[in-house]
């Protein structure tokens, strides 16, 4: 059965898409919940993730441990998925 949902998802190309909402719902697992609670979920789209984050000191701190994050995400999610992070207030 999971080898014929596998195929399924391969031949609708969906399996990119589950692979960004894999990433998305890493985000408090990466972050920790403390950050994770003052941030919105985060929101991918080919490759990019957006995450919203009302204080400008966090986002910053975000932004400047961009690199790591996204290979963080692409290891957890075992492929390159996550190309962007853009942290929007």
């Amino acid at each position: 059965m999971g080898d014929v949902l596998r195929e399924v998802l391969q031949e609708n190309n969906m399996t990119g898409r589950l692979d960004e909402l894999k990433a998305a719902a890493a985000w408090p697992a990466i972050v920790g919940d403390h950050i994770a609670s003052r941030t919105l979920r985060p929101y991918v789209k080919n490759g990019a993730m957006t995450i919203r984050v009302s204080d400008a000191g966090l986002r910053h701190e975000l932004n400047m441990n961009r690199t790591s994050l996204i290979r963080e995400f692409n290891r957890i999610v075992g492929r390159e998925v996550i190309t962007s992070l853009r942290f929007t207030n």
